[in-house]
């Protein structure tokens, strides 16, 4: 298994995600803001091919199902810059 990278305009702010794996059909998420937040573990993806699972940090949130990898982190990176912890670091809170 592979780190998989992504790379997402969110909120008007780039962000970098990569899940690194971490067993048998699962990664690690984290998410870092270049120049700006440094990188911070959002949860765990598991899955392989078109079945996908994005599993949120604090068990708050049930897993959210996602056709690829990429749409997976996605979906955990959308709900982390919701995060109090990390919302400050995006564009949005100016406006």
């Amino acid at each position: 298994m592979r780190n998989k990278r992504y790379q997402y305009q969110l909120e008007g702010t780039i962000v970098f995600v990569k899940a690194e794996p971490k067993g048998e059909c699962r990664y690690l998420v984290n998410m870092q803001i270049p120049g700006g937040m440094a990188r911070v573990d959002i949860g765990y993806l598991t899955g392989a091919v078109h079945a996908w699972a994005a599993e949120f940090f604090g068990g708050r949130r049930p897993a959210m199902r996602a056709g690829s990898a990429k749409a997976a982190c996605q979906l955990l990176a959308k709900w982390a810059c919701q995060q109090p912890s990390i919302a400050h670091y995006f564009s949005r809170q100016g406006s």
